[in-house]
This record gives structure tokens, sequence and C-alpha cells, in this order.
């Protein structure tokens, strides 16, 4: 008997392994709770970390995880976020036509939309699927930083 006793015991071992495994991989991801680690997972960018998401919302879910995302972080004054978009992502001249056009598609409300003439535009292209599209809009104060993505 104490050699299949220790057979169940190894097989429990063995199974508590990758049980394990997706808990952790679970608690880092809860445990970040910031948008911005998202972002540079999908992105590939490293932005300051954010005070707090004040508004998301997404086109829902989807199987092969195309679809629209948009968030609003909230910023300290001297987060140094514009220097590190400037850093990182590149600017673009004026992305408020393809942005209202997600936007719409997700019926933000007007009150959560960007004032486009208080802000900075930056992109940047996706490392896996040019087809993606990334706008980093950031106010004159530096304070919001609003994120629009799409996914095919």
């Amino acid at each position: 008997m104490a050699e299949g006793e220790s057979m169940w015991k190894l097989m429990g071992g063995l199974l508590a392994l990758p049980v394990l495994l997706v808990l952790s991989v679970l608690m880092i991801f809860w445990g970040s709770g910031d948008y911005v680690r998202t972002v540079q997972l999908n992105w590939e960018l490293e932005l300051p970390a954010s005070e707090g998401c004040l508004y998301e919302t997404d086109s829902g879910a989807s199987f092969s995880g195309d679809g629209e995302r948009y968030h609003v972080l909230a910023y300290a004054d001297d987060s140094g976020l514009e220097e590190t978009l400037t850093e990182e992502a590149t600017p673009v001249r004026s992305a408020e036509v393809p942005v209202t056009e997600i936007l719409d598609l997700l019926a933000v409300p007007a009150d959560q939309r960007p004032d486009f003439s208080d802000c900075r535009g930056f992109t940047a292209a996706h490392p896996t699927d040019e087809r993606n599209r990334l706008y980093l809009l950031v106010n004159s104060a530096g304070t919001r930083l609003y994120v629009v993505e799409c996914f095919f």
C-alpha cells in the first residue's frame, strides 16, 4: 500500500504545479491593476504608472480578441507623462477623425471624450500586427491620458 500512496502523492503534486502557476499569473495581472501594464504588454511602451482609471469601455468580448478599447487614465502633475510619450511613442498631427470614429462606435458620452484642442496625440506600431491601431492623447496639463485602441 505504501507504493500506491506515494504514487497518489506524486500525481497530486504534479497536478498542483499547473494550478499554482495559473494562480500566480492571475495574481500578477490582478495585482497590477493599472491599465498602463496592459499597454506595455500590447504595445511595448513603458509609460509611467497612472493614479487610476477614470473611465473605460470596450466593444465586448470576441473570439479572436479584435475590437475597440478606450480608457481615460489620471496622472499627477509631475508624472513625466508627456516626456515619456515623446520618448516612447510617435507624435501624430491629428488623431481627431480616427479617434472620434472609434469613440462613436463605443458610444462614449461627450463628457468622457478628449478635448482635441487641448491634447497632443501620439501613436505606436503594434509589435505583431500592423493593422492594429493605438492613439494616445495627453491633455496640456499632462494629467489625463486617453488610450484608444483598435485590434484586428
